[in-house]
């Protein structure tokens, strides 16, 4: 007997059951002999739904790209942020906003979390992916010191200059250039969160090769409603 008409069989058979029993047999039968061909299925059309998104992700052009790193405080919601900041700066059609606030790394930590997060920003930054992060001071001070960044009093216009004097930080990059490196972000609305703790301040740096400085710009007049 061929598989066609087993699985005939097998469905006359099922449909005979069925029959006989009342609506919460039927329901109880459908759920014992179909639950694992159910899960299958919905598996089935979750991945379809996760490849499907990557694939229209992968089709649209990256306006600017930002990790916020050490969010215990959720004080940067990498979701909310996307999508308030797409509507702020009118993002077309095709093109996104792309952030994330799930990484967190301590470089004198053995843990594995720590380490791939570690291992994502450098591949990022290797890739000349990503155009700003955002971190804790500490953090902030060694990642200036180790990557090539974009002088601040360059990036923004007067304007921006003027307002954010105080808050801009000073020193040697990692390649050697004396240059405002950072921007201490105490002023911006991030931090005017009632759940902020005040404890540690957190440090906006921009990578050197990024070609996104309009939007870098414009997102740093949203961060101060400039």
């Amino acid at each position: 007997m061929g598989l066609k008409q087993r699985f005939t069989n097998a469905v006359k058979r099922d449909r005979a059951t069925l029959k006989t029993l009342s609506f919460r047999g039927k329901v109880r039968f459908f759920f014992d002999y179909y639950r694992w061909t159910l899960f299958l299925l919905v598996i089935f059309i979750l991945l379809c739904i996760y490849l499907g998104d990557l694939f229209q992700q992968s089709r649209q052009t990256i306006d600017l790209q930002g990790f916020f790193i050490n969010d215990r405080q959720n004080l940067f919601p990498a979701e909310e942020l996307m999508e308030d900041f797409s509507h702020y700066q009118n993002t077309p059609s095709g093109h996104r906003i792309a952030f994330e606030d799930s990484l967190l790394i301590d470089l004198d930590s053995g843990s594995e979390y720590h380490a791939a997060s570690q291992s994502k920003l450098m591949a990022y930054i290797a890739a000349r992916q990503l155009d700003f992060l955002v971190a804790p001071k500490d953090l902030a001070q060694y990642y200036a010191q180790s990557f090539s960044l974009m002088d601040l009093e360059d990036l923004l216009p007067q304007d921006l200059c003027n307002l954010l004097e105080e808050d801009l930080s000073f020193g040697e990059d990692g390649t050697g250039i004396n240059k405002a490196w950072g921007l201490n972000l105490r002023r911006s609305r991030f931090l005017q969160n009632p759940v902020y703790d005040h404890e540690e301040d957190y440090y906006l740096l921009v990578l050197s090769y990024t070609p996104h400085t309009d939007a870098l710009i414009s997102f740093i007049r949203y961060a101060y409603g400039a």
